[in-house]
C-alpha cells in the first residue's frame, strides 16, 4: 500500500514550499499589523527591515494577503525582501510613512519577470498596476516602481549567471 504523505497530496515540494513561505508571511503581517512601524526620511534602519510586514489598516492587509495568496508560482523569498528593503533607501518623495507587503509583492513579480528576460512584456504588464497605485492617494506608487524594476535586474541577473556558470 502507498504511503500518504502531504506532498503526495499537494504535488510537488515546490507548492509546499510556496504554502509555508504564504503562511509565514501571512502570520508575520498578521503580527506586524500591530506595531504600524513604517519607514520614513530619517526612521531608524531597523525600520526598513520592518516596514513589510506591518499595515495601515484592515483593508491594507486584506489587499496585500489576497495578493499574497494569489501567487501561484515560488515566491522569492530572500531576494525580494532584500530587494524591498534596498528599494526603501531610495527617494520616495512621499510625507508620513510607507508600510506594507506590496514591495514585497511588486519585488517579487519583478524577480519572476526578471527570471524570463521579456522585459517588454513587463513593462506593458506590470506598469498599468504600478501607474494605478502612484494615483491613489495614501500609496506609496514609486516604491512599487522601484521594487519591481529592482526584482526585474535581480531576477534577469540571477537568470543570466546561472546560464553562463550553467549552475
Amino acid at each position: 500500500m502507498e504511503k500518504i504523505t502531504i506532498s503526495r497530496i499537494l504535488g510537488q515540494d515546490g507548492k509546499i514550499r510556496n504554502l509555508r513561505v504564504k503562511m509565514v508571511l501571512s502570520l508575520a503581517c498578521i503580527g506586524g499589523y500591530f506595531l504600524h512601524t513604517g519607514f520614513y526620511d530619517g526612521c531608524p534602519w531597523w525600520n526598513h527591515l520592518v516596514y513589510s510586514f506591518c499595515h495601515a489598516n484592515v483593508f491594507h492587509l486584506c489587499i496585500n494577503m489576497m495578493v499574497l495568496w494569489s501567487i501561484r508560482n515560488k515566491i522569492p523569498l530572500a531576494e525580494a525582501f532584500g530587494v524591498a528593503v534596498v528599494a526603501s533607501f531610495l527617494p520616495m518623495y512621499v510625507d508620513g510613512e510607507t508600510m506594507g507587503l506590496s514591495g514585497f509583492l511588486f519585488g517579487a513579480f519583478g524577480i519572476m519577470w526578471g527570471r524570463t528576460g521579456k522585459w517588454k512584456d513587463a513593462f506593458v504588464k506590470a506598469m498599468p498596476f504600478i501607474v494605478c497605485t502612484m494615483i491613489v492617494p495614501n500609496v506609496n506608487g514609486l516604491l512599487h516602481l522601484w521594487c519591481f524594476w529592482l526584482g526585474y535586474i535581480v531576477g534577469f541577473l540571477r537568470n543570466v549567471f546561472h546560464k553562463f556558470f550553467k549552475v
